[in-house]
């Protein structure tokens, strides 16, 4: 007889321990200050309260979240945006993002016990001039909405013009010597003109607004649309919430009402999924407007071309690819790209073409550019059953161009000799219909679907992930940085790579050009400061300052002074740093040879790259025209050493803009700092004797070159 025991109905199982992780320690903020000091003056640290509440990435705490439950609303109102949660829902079960996220700490994270947004906070800054008005004029500026008469009608008797800037003055050529400035080295004062032929679709609807410096063309063609949907009203899932001060259009129609007129300073921001419009004004509190979307803003850019006190026109991009164009003015907005039909990776930037304004390019995450014109609608969504024509030519092309190139013997040469990159081009032939009448006329189902339909053209550049780009101010060239560490000009009128320079080692972030246009500066993570010369191919000097990766660059527009560049930068290891860039301040290498083809690349090889001409048809082309000028080493290339270098943020920085009052520092954290400028007296003094001792001592250096060895 066997005894049967019944199996236990619970089990004890003794689970193993849970491995001790350590916490992750947060390194405490060193104290920051609120004044730095350099050679012009002390600049001062602005309270909060200067500048429109800009609003923070942190999710709220459980105090706030428990008073937030108590709504019963369907959207329960945040500090900072509104929560996206129902009244029964609890933290985790929160859609649309973490959990308790707010408009503005959507998506974002904890790094050394401060919230971090997905995207850096990126902001532009305008001036905006509002002439001044006579008592009895009473046109409002609600009448931009339908009265084009008071629109445009001038005020008579009144100056309109804003006050003028201070001239620049820029000495000739760095480490030039006399009568070596034949080739394009000396400053030219013919701009070349803009391209103003709109070529605007049949559909583009006209305000009435004519372009400001075409005032003497009397086409009925030459007008600027405005977009077409209002904020307020919209129905799109796209635009979720759209937050207006109060009395907007009618504080804006009292600008420059005291007679004799008002500068206004704004600026535009994004964060989380809010985009804001604020003013530098300590009266103003709150931002003027704020936009709250479905999707992720990533960058946006400001038509300086078309910007007035009655329109401001701002075109965003999305993570999802999409474009917004808005003219916060009167609230309207036109989206383009929709639902990423044209491109669905995430927008990168967007650049104005200084020649031509209504015309924008946008560079993707897959490092493709698209050029867009602004008052054109995207192509039917047909589109999306077929391959896109430039994404097939481009797979065409590149197959192509290897079979092509000879097979030969590897042979000992030079990497100059062996790079052979150029621009790949697809450019919409159906834009040229519209400059045919009979074509205009044909009805829409007749015509391609291209035609008068966005992108105008399309470019890549094979086996290059973009980081940054930057139009000259004249318009004549397009740098662009890529990952690989290298910079690229494109020279604009041919639409043809050029130049391509070899940076010392790592990636390149960010871009800057002088105001004249003739120096490019360009940061990336070898801690370095690079200025290239983009009229003589060549580099001028390296700036050694940062101890981590430079992620932004501002150039000082307002600075008169003559013979000296004066620019900021800031990067990940906190700091602030001022450059002065002039020949008085360069420290030329101990074996300075002013002939090296190192770092003198030469006029011939400037004159050599851009004389290169190519076809200007409006087929597609592959152009391999890149001259690759190598990255010569730290010992043959002048140093730059920075005027002032400071601390200034416990995080990581990612922009500087440099306004005439003041220096803005943009944390990844989303602080924004304002160091006022020191008084322009006291400024004006310290400069001279900066200037002076300079000088000094640049006479001391070139007795010191000069003398035999």
């Amino acid at each position: 007889m066997e005894l049967y025991i019944p199996p236990p109905t619970t089990f004890f199982r003794v689970l193993p321990p849970k491995p001790v992780v350590p916490a992750v320690p947060v390194v405490p903020v060193p104290d920051l200050p609120d004044k730095l000091h350099a050679p012009e003056g002390t600049y001062k640290l602005n309270p909060p309260e200067g500048f429109s509440n800009i609003g923070s990435p942190a999710h709220p705490t459980a105090a706030e979240l428990a008073r937030q439950q108590q709504n019963t609303s369907t959207f329960l109102a945040g500090a900072s945006g509104f929560m996206v949660a129902g009244p029964g829902m609890m933290p985790g079960q929160m859609p649309g993002g973490p959990p308790a996220s707010t408009a503005m700490s959507y998506g974002s994270s904890i790094v050394n016990g401060q919230a971090q947004p997905p995207n850096p906070v990126k902001m532009t800054f305008v001036n905006v001039w509002y002439p001044p008005k006579q008592g009895g004029d009473q046109r409002s500026f609600g009448g931009l909405l339908g009265n084009k008469q008071q629109q445009n009608a001038p005020l008579p008797g009144v100056d309109n013009q804003p006050p003028k800037e201070e001239s620049y003055q820029y000495e000739p050529s760095l480490y030039s010597n006399d009568g070596d400035n034949e080739n394009g080295s000396q400053p030219s004062s013919d701009q070349p003109p803009l391209e103003l032929n709109l070529n605007l679709p049949p559909n583009a609807g006209n305000t009435g607004k004519r372009i400001p410096f075409t005032k003497s063309q009397q086409s009925t063609m030459n007008v600027i649309p405005r977009p077409k949907n209002n904020l307020r009203s919209s129905s799109s899932t796209f635009v979720t919430r759209v937050q207006m001060q109060e009395n907007l259009l009618k504080n804006l129609g009292e600008r420059g009402r005291n007679g004799v007129g008002e500068m206004a300073r704004y600026g535009f921001w994004n964060l989380g999924r809010t985009f804001g419009w604020g003013e530098e004004n300590p009266k103003t509190k709150e931002p003027l407007t704020r936009i709250t979307f479905s999707q992720v803003p990533s960058c946006h850019a400001v038509n300086m071309h078309t910007l007035g006190p009655d329109r401001i026109d701002v075109v965003i991009g999305f993570s999802s690819g999409d474009l917004l164009w808005v003219d916060f003015t009167i609230g309207k907005y036109s989206r383009l790209n929709k639902g990423g039909l044209l491109n669905n990776t995430a927008v990168l930037g967007v650049h104005f073409d200084p020649r031509q304004p209504h015309h924008f390019i946008a560079h993707f995450a897959d490092s493709t550019i698209l050029r867009f014109h602004l008052f054109a609608d995207d192509p039917p969504t047909a589109i999306m059953a077929f391959v896109l024509p430039w994404t097939k030519y481009f797979d065409s092309v590149i197959p192509e161009r290897r079979n092509s190139e000879p097979q030969s013997e590897p042979q000992a040469s030079t990497p100059a000799e062996e790079w052979e990159e150029g621009l790949i081009k697809w450019k919409n032939e159906e834009w040229e219909l519209l400059k045919n009448p009979v074509a205009q006329n044909k009805k829409e189902k007749d015509q391609n679907m291209w035609a008068g339909k966005n992108p105008i053209a399309a470019w890549k550049i094979e086996k290059v992930k973009i980081s940054a780009m930057a139009y000259s101010p004249d318009g004549r060239f397009l740098a662009i940085a890529a990952e690989d560490g290298n910079l690229r000009m494109v020279d604009v009128a041919e639409e043809q790579l050029t130049d391509t320079y070899a940076g010392y080692f790592g990636s390149l972030n960010c871009i800057a050009w002088t105001p004249d246009s003739r120096f490019v500066a360009v940061g990336g993570q070898d801690d370095l400061i690079t200025i290239f010369s983009a009229r003589e191919s060549r580099i001028v000097a390296r700036c050694q300052g940062h101890s981590a990766f430079v992620m932004s660059i501002a150039f000082d527009q307002s600075r008169g002074e003559a013979r000296a560049y004066r620019f900021a930068s800031v990067g990940e290891d906190a700091k602030l740093i001022l450059w002065d860039f002039s020949a008085a301040a360069l420290h030329r290498p101990r074996h300075h040879h002013p002939t090296s083809s190192h770092h003198r690349l030469g006029a011939g090889g400037s004159s050599l790259s851009l004389a290169a001409g190519h076809s200007k048809s409006h087929l597609p082309l592959y152009a391999k025209s890149s001259i690759f000028h190598p990255a010569p080493p730290r010992s043959e290339v002048a140093l730059l050493q920075p005027v002032m270098a400071r601390v200034v943020e416990g995080n990581l920085l990612t922009g500087v803009h440099m306004t005439q009052t003041s220096i803005v520092t943009v944390s990844r954290a989303a602080q924004v700092k304002f160091w006022t400028r020191p008084p322009r007296n006291n400024a004006h003094n310290a400069k001279t004797r900066t200037a002076s001792r300079g000088a000094a001592s640049n006479g001391r250096r070139e007795r010191e070159f000069s003398s035999p060895a």
